[in-house]
């Protein structure tokens, strides 16, 4: 009897110790199948961004999806990607316009983003791509996720905002306001963070907006720093400006000022406390 317990107490160690292997190659397996790139094509285009995670985490995060400018998904939507990081949150620079094309030139910029003023629709399904894969990763909180945009990208976020996207919040930085596409009566809160002395955004298209959004009750932060002008957040947009002839420039205080706005919208996702 005694010869037969150890036999079968054997056997059973031996099937847990397979099992156990079987379940520690599973996971290994899972984990060297996982990647931080999401991508997807359309109009002959491949759209790909990779989701930057900061260094030590030990939960769920909140994501930020980062709209490039005019010029395209620049260098500078990296930096912007890493301070994120920094900050705790997870992020994804995208590219709207498709196979990491980027510009030098107004001229070249104004023909690759005319086509989402003409159809607001075309940025809202990239963003919902981008959105809904990015929801799908296992270190990100689908919950939590936050859009914001940069000049051409505030304005894609504004629209993404307007057609009641699920996400947590929209974050426009020195965006235009207007657009034909109206807004829903189930947006993500709001924060929009404009230049006061932005010829591009004009005093007219403040106020349109503004009553857009009282009409729809959106859930609206909206700031203006009075002596900031379009691009104001952008350290290079003073020199640019100057090299075309174009009214951008940077502002330092706007620019420290409107990311602390952000952040403090940030913690208030985290926290899951935004209205």
């Amino acid at each position: 009897m005694r010869n037969l317990r150890q036999i079968i107490f054997i056997s059973f160690s031996i099937v847990g110790l397979i099992s156990c292997s079987h379940q520690k190659k599973s996971q290994a397996e899972n984990k060297s199948d996982y990647s931080k790139t999401i991508s997807f094509t359309g109009e002959n285009k491949s759209f790909t961004s990779e989701l930057r995670l900061p260094e030590k985490f030990d939960s769920p995060l909140p994501a930020v999806v980062i709209i490039h400018e005019w010029w395209g998904r620049t260098e500078r939507m990296d930096e912007v990607a890493q301070r994120l990081t920094k900050e705790g949150y997870a992020a994804l620079p995208v590219d709207l316009f498709g196979n990491g094309k980027t510009v030098e030139t107004p001229a070249e910029a104004q023909k690759l983003a005319t086509p989402f003023y003409k159809n607001p629709q075309k940025g809202v399904e990239l963003l919902n791509q981008y959105v809904e894969k990015l929801s799908k990763d296992p270190h990100i909180d689908p919950k939590k996720i936050v859009v914001i945009g940069y000049c051409f990208g505030g304005t894609q976020a504004l629209n993404l905002a307007r057609s009641g996207a699920d996400v947590a919040g929209v974050v426009s930085f020195h965006g235009t306001l207007d657009s034909s596409l109206k807004a829903s009566s189930d947006m993500p809160a709001l924060l929009v963070l404009n230049g006061g002395s932005d010829p591009m955004v004009p005093p007219a298209q403040v106020k349109a907006f503004k009553e857009e959004m009282k009409k729809a009750n959106a859930k609206l932060e909206f700031i203006t720093y009075p002596n900031a002008t379009h691009a104001f957040t952008n350290p290079r947009a003073t020199a640019l400006g100057k090299k075309f002839n174009i009214p951008i420039a940077y502002d330092a205080k706007a620019d420290q000022k409107s990311w602390q706005e952000f952040m403090d919208f940030m913690k208030e996702v985290k926290k899951g406390e935004l209205p």
